[in-house]
């Protein structure tokens, strides 16, 4: 009887893991990050206003180069900072 039910049991597994769909490290890939980004989010222009997407200051957009974004903002006393950041950990604000 034990037997039969050990036969049950993996003749069960065996149906439900045949009838599931593929999990995603077996499907296509899906789009980056970046792609993603190009196609919903309009085009940074000097001007704007953008933060970290971990958060931080509103920073104004100064140039584009490629991929990197020159950015000004001013810090907790008042002074001016900048830098340049991947456009990718940038969002509109």
């Amino acid at each position: 009887m034990l037997t039969s039910t050990k036969q049950v049991s993996i003749a069960i597994v065996v149906t439900l893991a045949l009838g599931m769909p593929l999990s995603p490290a077996f499907s296509a890939p899906a789009p980056s990050n970046t792609a993603m980004q190009n196609q919903a989010a309009p085009a940074l222009r000097s001007g704007n206003l953008v933060r970290l997407r971990s958060g931080g200051p509103l920073m104004t957009v100064v140039r584009i180069e490629g991929d990197q974004v020159n950015c000004v903002w001013t810090d907790w006393d008042g002074q001016f900072e900048s830098g340049n950041f991947p456009i990718d950990v940038l969002q509109m604000e």
